[in-house]
């Protein structure tokens, strides 16, 4: 062959192949938005934070220090409980919400005569900061105390006479003390919520809450009152814990339409087109970006088949259905029940030669292992709690050789959010 014809013909192939590269781009392309699967550009783990405002709902609390002659505890469980007018006889100041809406007027309203019922005032002095308080307020305090005689006391006016004037209150009988205060925001007021706190430290007061919250928020607080006020520092919260909560969010929102589409797919044949849904208002989140593990069991809970989709930077539906499809070919007895999990971004663990595995993980974390482009994958479910079962474990499914050392191994950590199913 001519060496001007051997050119002319590795031309033409060069030419071919890249005529042939572009078409199965465009194809690609064109199926991929024939179904428009295409993943978001958001995570499903920022859900809340991105497209969508997440709802804050905050509660109408208002809360009673009283006098009792119980012993005194040392623990704040003891003080905090829901509100039971039979054992609050001797009620001594009041934490009202400062804001009247429907909402607040309704706690409001019937804490007044919850306590009113149970004790006659002659005087009430009603302390508010920098929010004076409406005519409405003034109407609840000629409702419910109309014997008494009312004082309004501007504290942000007279802060440093204040503690002299509800402490003398306090000190006299048939006297009640309200504060005016917004327990969801104790930070616009600190200094009133603190001398609220101290005062009621200071005369050995028990503390109940009125109406709005559970008895079991008192098993997580300190010894004092002002922890139960103090508003959480979510800079705390480890960014997987934040993750998983985002997830939690998602799947309250998205898991039913999540389930449907998957049970669509499991139940074709292979051969037959896979069912997207169509991408609109109602479906766009379905497509944020993350990764997804289902396993599959059998009616003796036997694990018939279980796959991941990790680092794919899938949509979360396109991920589901994927491996829905691809339980249909892979398993051919009858499927039981499924497991779906959500999964927060891996986490590298800086491993420690000496220090156990299990040592670095939280109850609820999965690990995930990587060696030498082999990988495997262990929810918290399913994970052993002892360390060499643990390491075993991981070894055999990432079909690691057990010449390789700890060190040579790359371990992540990850939670969790299980999208529950029904058989």
């Amino acid at each position: 062959m001519l060496p001007t014809t051997r050119r002319k013909l590795k031309k033409i192939a060069v030419s071919l192949f890249w005529i042939w590269l572009l078409a199965l781009v465009v194809w690609a392309n064109i199926n991929r938005f024939h179904h428009n699967n295409y993943a978001n550009y958001e995570k499903a783990v920022d859900y809340g934070r991105v497209r969508e405002k997440k709802e804050i709902i905050r509660p109408i609390i208002a809360a009673v220090f009283y006098q009792n002659q119980q012993p005194k505890s040392k623990t704040l469980s003891s003080y905090l409980s829901h509100w039971d007018n039979k054992h609050i006889k001797n009620p001594k100041i009041l934490i009202v919400p400062p804001q009247i809406t429907p909402e607040s007027t309704r706690v409001i309203s019937k804490l007044y005569k919850s306590v009113a019922k149970n004790q006659t005032f002659d005087n009430v002095l009603f302390v508010y900061g920098d929010t004076q308080p409406s005519n409405d307020h003034n109407k609840l305090l000629k409702q419910n105390f109309a014997a008494a005689e009312v004082r309004i006391f501007p504290a942000a006016k007279k802060e440093t006479e204040m503690e002299k004037t509800v402490n003398t209150a306090l000190e006299q009988p048939a006297t009640l003390v309200i504060f005016a205060l917004d327990l969801n925001d104790t930070e616009k007021n600190k200094f009133l919520v603190d001398e609220a706190v101290y005062l009621a430290q200071q005369h050995f007061y028990k503390l109940g809450i009125f109406d709005e919250v559970d008895t079991q928020l008192a098993q997580a607080l300190e010894e004092n009152y002002a922890s139960w006020f103090e508003n959480d520092d979510k800079s705390e919260i480890q960014e997987l814990q934040r993750q998983k909560i985002n997830l939690e969010a998602y799947k309250n929102h998205y898991a039913e339409q999540i389930l449907k589409y998957f049970k669509k797919n499991l139940r074709l044949k292979e051969k037959q087109p896979t069912i997207w849904p169509e991408k609109n208002a109602d479906t766009y989140r379905l497509f944020d970006r993350g990764t997804v593990y289902i396993r599959f069991f059998d009616s003796d809970d036997k694990e018939l088949f279980s796959r991941a989709k990790i680092g794919k930077n899938k949509g979360i539906i396109v991920a589901v259905v994927e491996l829905a499809r691809k339980a249909v070919v892979k398993v051919n007895r009858p499927i039981k029940y499924y497991k779906i999990y959500l999964l927060t971004e891996l986490e590298k663990i800086e491993k420690n030669m000496n220090t156990p595995l299990i040592n670095y993980l939280e109850t609820d974390d999965g690990v995930y292992v990587q060696y030498h482009g082999r990988s495997a994958l262990m929810a918290a479910d399913e994970r052993p709690d002892q360390e060499e079962l643990l390491m075993d474990a991981l070894r055999d499914r990432a079909k690691i050789p057990a010449s390789a050392a700890d060190s040579e191994i790359e371990f992540y950590r990850f939670k969790t959010v299980e999208i529950e199913n029904e058989n």
